[in-house]
């Protein structure tokens, strides 16, 4: 299909270089086998045809001449050889440019031809790719129709989806949480407060609150993460994620700068939780390492 496109392109670009009284070329590209090959051939036949009409110009002058100032030598026949030669070459060059110039217009015909057949297959291109069917069938021996190809019948329609059930607070608390682990924190910051604020009777909201800090947290926003942290831990001073949360919210009170706030969570989780889950030892250590407290 692109090639067809581009050939058309190509021949349409050659009509033009052409004008009723076949003007000179003009010099747009052609990229095509068949268009360089006709062009160069009208280029050919058009330089012929300037060297013999002024060969031909040159000779009438020449004749027109021969009865000035300085006659030509006379002939003793009195009809004057010298003008039967000009008078016959005259005759064979104007049958030079006949000849050329029936070439001319041949070659002329055979780029409206294929200008004709390219524009037709983009046409007929054009027709399937707007149509999403087969294009229109040439007619059967050129004269006689043929009936046309029955179009093809569009594929049966799919059963319309029925109604999709609605995330429940488990799915998006887990949807989030993968978010999360793939660093999309803007992406798990949403499912977070979409269960915030569609299901905050839920017992995930809790879940979805820790989620929100450390998305906050992933995000480098941590004065808003601080009191996303600290509501998680109000949300259930006992719950599973308290200690989580008092850990985040010591990482973040210290990136803002607020050291003793920092230590002073660190002592509260230290005193509240004296015996840690064993994934948040290494952490907490860390932490204490960090602030010198």
């Amino acid at each position: 299909m692109k090639k067809s496109l581009l050939a058309g392109f190509c021949a349409s670009a050659l009509c033009l270089l052409f004008q009723p009284q076949f003007a000179h070329a003009q010099s747009d590209s052609v990229s095509s086998r068949e268009g360089i090959a006709l062009q160069n051939q009208i280029s050919s036949v058009q330089n012929q045809v300037q060297q013999m009409q002024a060969t031909l110009q040159q000779v009438q002058a020449n004749g027109s001449g021969g009865g000035g100032g300085s006659s030509a030598p006379a002939d003793n026949g009195g009809g004057g050889p010298l003008t039967s030669q000009l008078l016959q070459r005259v005759s064979t060059l104007e049958d030079e440019v006949r000849s050329l110039t029936g070439q001319l217009q041949q070659l002329q015909n055979q780029v409206n031809t294929q200008n004709q057949q390219l524009n037709k297959q983009i046409g007929d291109i054009t027709f399937q790719m707007q149509n999403g069917g087969a294009a229109p069938a040439a007619g059967a021996g050129g004269n006689g129709g043929g009936s046309a190809a029955p179009a093809t019948p569009p594929p049966p329609s799919a059963p319309a989806p029925g109604p999709v059930a609605a995330a429940t607070p488990e799915d998006l608390i887990s949807q989030g949480n993968i978010a999360l682990h793939d660093g999309k924190y803007q992406t798990s910051e949403g499912i977070a407060r979409e269960v915030l604020a569609k299901h905050r009777t839920s017992p995930r909201a809790y879940d979805a609150q820790y989620l929100l800090a450390q998305s906050l947290q992933g995000q480098g926003r941590f004065q808003e993460a601080a009191l996303a942290f600290d509501d998680a831990y109000n949300m259930n001073h006992k719950g599973k994620k308290a200690p989580n949360a008092l850990l985040g919210l010591s990482m973040t009170l210290a990136s803002i700068k607020q050291k003793a706030a920092a230590c002073d969570t660190l002592s509260t989780l230290h005193a509240q939780f004296p015996k840690p889950p064993a994934y948040l030892v290494g952490p907490i250590a860390a932490q204490h390492k960090r602030l010198g407290c």
